[in-house]
């Protein structure tokens, strides 16, 4: 589908899932005075949102604005007692508002114009060029001072040493130290001249989960924090803009600045996940992403040869997967 084509399908879809967002704590006030919001879309992550809204908050985050998707795991009640955090309930299908994005789409156009806007989902965090001492103010300070519209990221799958069901999340565990491996050497990329990004797939789902079919390995390109603009949308998830030039800004740019976006999905709840999205159907390609977790059972991910310990964010430029571009 033509960039134009999608963009107009995306408006459509807009116009037609934004009625189906219900206010349930909303603090317009702190989001007007907000320079920076965190949107996210959830659907029973009670055991990861302490941890998700503690790194975010030592980030910078100024206001949180959550889509609640029909939680049952009391997530409404927790986040409604957090002052940073604005709510809504999403009442539609997660799959017919393109797996979240018109909802979000919504939110970003409604209260992110003007403001830069960080998008991610809750197992999503994001790392970047000294974020161990420098927040997203002094990042986004650089971005605007160099006119670079958005941060481009690769996310990066981690996971721990042992089996899945070994490495248990507890709420307010520090993600990074339960899952503090990640793949080294196999990630593809292939250039797409409309979009001006790169699509980028490997990491540890297409080496354990589809190594059979590697084209269909999910994508690990992500545009997470944008200075958003009205008319501006996210297409497909968070992988590109219907703005070709906020898509991918490191390339042929050795001036830009670009980061990491670790993933912490493999956990020991992702058995039961699986099971449930399966039976659900509203993720992508009739959650094969899901049958694939779900065929390959209690598996161990830490292979010797591929797998790297994390050890911050000069590690990770180090290894090539982000630059800091003219940002000292």
């Amino acid at each position: 589908m033509s960039l134009a084509r999608a963009d107009r399908e995306a408006r459509r879809r807009l116009r037609v899932h934004a009625g189906e967002l219900s206010p349930v704590h909303v603090r317009q006030a702190e989001i007007a005075r907000a320079w920076c919001v965190l949107v996210c879309c959830v659907r029973n992550e009670m055991p990861r949102m302490p941890a998700f809204l503690d790194y975010y908050r030592r980030l910078g985050v100024a206001h949180f604005l959550v889509l609640d998707n029909e939680s049952g795991d009391g997530l409404a009640d927790y986040l409604a007692a957090q002052p940073d955090c604005s709510v809504w309930r999403a009442a539609g299908s997660y799959k017919a508002s393109n797996f979240g994005m018109d909802w979000c789409n919504h939110l970003l156009a409604t209260h992110g114009v003007g403001k830069w806007c960080l998008t991610v989902d809750p197992d999503e965090f994001l790392v970047y060029p000294y974020c161990e001492e420098r927040g997203l103010a002094s990042l986004t300070d650089h971005l605007d001072m160099i006119g670079q519209p958005s941060l481009f990221t690769v996310m990066v799958d981690a996971y721990g040493a042992g089996r899945l069901s070994q490495t248990r999340l507890q709420p307010g565990a520090d993600p990074f130290a339960l899952c503090p491996w990640f793949d080294r050497f196999n990630l593809t990329q292939r250039f797409n001249e409309e979009l001006r990004s790169v699509w980028v797939q490997g990491g540890v789902r297409m080496r354990r989960f589809f190594a059979g079919v590697p084209h269909q390995a999910p994508a690990l390109n992500k545009v997470p924090l944008v200075r958003w603009q009205a008319g501006w949308r996210y297409l497909s998830s968070t992988h590109h803009l219907n703005q070709p030039a906020a898509n991918c800004t490191v390339l042929d740019n050795p001036e830009a600045v670009s980061g990491v976006l670790f993933h912490f999905k493999y956990v020991s709840l992702l058995q039961e996940k699986a099971a449930e999205e399966l039976q659900r159907r509203e993720h992508y390609a009739g959650s094969q992403e899901y049958r694939a977790y779900l065929d390959a059972g209690d598996v161990v991910l830490h292979d010797p040869q591929i797998s790297v310990r994390y050890a911050g964010s000069a590690q990770m430029q180090s290894l090539g997967f982000m630059q800091c571009g003219t940002w000292f």
